[in-house]
């Protein structure tokens, strides 16, 4: 994917949510990409090069690694964790399914959740991050769904598509479209 593609996604997203506000991220993404040890898609920095951590249309929460100085810790954290509970084999995430964990070739990578036990997650399937589709757990469903765009795709169709035409097949129609940061 271009940048000119990664941010006109983002553009169209923050045009979505009536998002206007300045925002200036305090981290740096080679201490991220250093951290985990792989690059991240292009619209995943584009997107946090103008939004906070928050929610989309109070289903899509996303942690910016870069938001502040401090922001890459928990975030690390927070995939370390995600990861082992994947991982878990007692609780069997994984059974049913032919996916590996990251760093594996192609494995898991979490960047976001839906808020109800639900996770997002990046195919690591491509040494190209542009390239990597995205993976989506419904725990109330116990299944897997799969999106071959990028996830700045998945957030702007869920942001407008109707009905539960979205990869959590969530009717929404009654949600608000917005954006809300965790200091609002």
């Amino acid at each position: 994917m271009s940048s000119e593609r990664a941010r006109s996604l983002v553009d169209e997203i923050a045009a979505t949510v009536g998002w206007n506000r300045n925002f200036q991220p305090a981290g740096d993404w080679l201490t991220v990409e250093r951290g985990l040890g792989t690059p991240l898609p292009s619209d995943y920095k584009e997107l946090f090069s103008r939004f906070p951590s928050g929610v989309f249309r109070n289903s899509v929460r996303v942690f910016s690694p870069v938001e502040d100085d401090d922001g890459w810790l928990p975030f690390k954290a927070n995939v370390d964790e995600v990861l082992e509970v994947i991982g878990d084999e007692d609780l069997e995430y994984l059974e049913s399914v032919d996916y590996r964990l990251f760093p594996e070739p192609g494995g898991l990578l979490p960047w976001g959740d839906d808020l109800q036990g639900g996770m997002f997650f990046w195919l690591t399937q491509s040494a190209n991050p542009d390239e990597w589709w995205t993976a989506y757990y419904n725990q109330s469903m116990d299944e897997w769904r799969e999106h071959s765009g990028p996830m700045t795709k998945v957030i702007l169709e869920v942001l407008t598509n109707e009905g539960d035409d979205n990869i959590m097949h969530w009717n929404l129609n009654k949600v608000p479209v917005n954006f809300v940061t965790y200091e609002e």
